[in-house]
């Protein structure tokens, strides 16, 4: 195995880093020791990308909830991972994160080590590490997951019903052409009704499909890899960047959905004993657009330069009339960090009308365009019937 070794030379005494290779950690350790060199720490070169896996969103909420709930029991910060540890396994975060505690190391550093781990979560730990409340920063941290995941769910469920229709009207569409329509042209066939163009043309597109029952699972796998294709590197992001480009007013939408995420996050920070120059330097990692990290950019050096957090935020352009006045009044009263969540609630609740208004929009919109389809074949086919109906009277 291959280990990357930290360890201390008292001959030069400086700390090196050196890689070795030996059969496990006990070898390792013994070959060091007799070369008379001091281990300080030792890792398998697997072991960081093992550990620093288990970063998704809702494993990280739920390990911020579980290492909570320990702490507030009354276990250290040591045998809580511990006892985490235990289930996880070996090559845990848990077992990544113990062994740079018991190196002396703070929890904020060790997470930052191991990876994986969000920098506004390091960040609020490391306030916490301060006044010696942890529990307090990771139920802080849990509050801006939920209202930010509350956010996306909106978003995802309003999505998911125009999903659902357009699928099975989709469905509905493949069976009235595979089914269906094949044997009312046997009937036209047969009767030798004249038929209209339009009907003509649906009758031989069905023929086609029925002809080649495969172009349905061909086109099926195409587009099934178009869509896989879009969602992948990075081109919804560009596509969403062309949209908000495109359309004004659904920037506009989208921004409030950032600084809901911004704002909570400035609160956070702000609560945990950052100063606002320090909390907007943590936030620039949490800018999903090139003009809001310009715009934290800004304010970040005004306020540097000596400007009030209003003029600053003004000046960036993150702020609307009612925000500036909300953070004049913050200034005065010294409680800005509720501010600041005042902040984030009002885009929050902007953004969630905006999600519900374009629901109840899209949603009829998909279901009429759907019954147009569906209900267009229907005519088509069922017009010729009317027709013989009539030559038989």
């Amino acid at each position: 195995m291959d280990f990357e070794v930290r360890l201390f030379d008292a001959g030069s005494r400086a700390v090196q880093l050196r890689h070795v290779q030996a059969a496990d950690e006990v070898a390792a350790r013994a070959l060091l020791t007799a070369e008379g060199l001091t281990v300080l720490e030792l890792r398998a070169q697997g072991s960081r990308r093992a550990a620093a896996e288990p970063a998704k969103r809702e494993d990280l909420a739920l390990w911020c909830r579980e290492l909570r709930a320990l702490l507030q029991a009354g276990l250290s910060i040591v045998e809580a991972l511990d006892a985490l540890g235990a289930a996880a396994g070996v090559t845990s975060v848990y077992q990544a994160l113990l062994a740079r505690l018991r190196e002396g190391k703070a929890l904020s550093t060790a997470m930052q080590e191991v990876g994986g781990f969000p920098p506004l979560l390091v960040a609020s730990v490391r306030a916490s590490e301060r006044t010696s409340d942890l529990p307090h920063a990771l139920e802080a941290y849990l509050r801006f997951d939920d209202m930010v995941g509350g956010l996306r769910r909106k978003v995802i469920s309003a999505a998911l019903y125009p999903a659902i229709v357009v699928a099975l009207g989709g469905l509905i569409a493949v069976f009235l052409l595979l089914v269906v329509i094949p044997r009312f042209a046997a009937l036209y066939g047969e009767s030798g009704a004249g038929v209209s163009v339009a009907t003509r043309a649906l009758l031989a597109f069905s023929a086609t499909l029925s002809s080649r029952p495969w172009l349905v699972p061909v086109g099926l796998l195409v587009l099934s890899t178009l869509v896989a294709w879009a969602a992948t590197g990075g081109r919804p992001r560009k596509a969403g960047s062309w949209l908000i480009a495109t359309w004004s007013w659904l920037g506009r939408q989208v921004a409030h959905f950032e600084k809901a995420r911004l704002f909570e996050a400035l609160a956070l920070l702000v609560h945990g004993g950052y100063s606002l120059h320090e909390a907007l330097g943590v936030c620039l990692s949490l800018a999903q657009s090139p003009t809001t990290h310009k715009q934290l950019m800004l304010a970040r050096q005004r306020i540097e330069h000596g400007s009030s957090a209003s003029v600053g935020f003004h000046a960036a352009g993150l702020t609307d009339a009612v925000t500036e006045r909300l953070i004049r009044a913050g200034e005065r009263g010294g409680d800005f960090d509720r501010v600041l969540r005042a902040i984030a609630e009002r885009h929050r609740q902007t953004f969630e009308t905006f999600v519900e208004r374009a629901t109840r929009i899209v949603e009829p919109v998909m279901l009429l365009g759907v019954a147009l389809m569906v209900g267009s074949m229907v005519v088509l086919l069922y017009m010729p019937v009317f027709d013989i109906a009539a030559s038989v009277r």
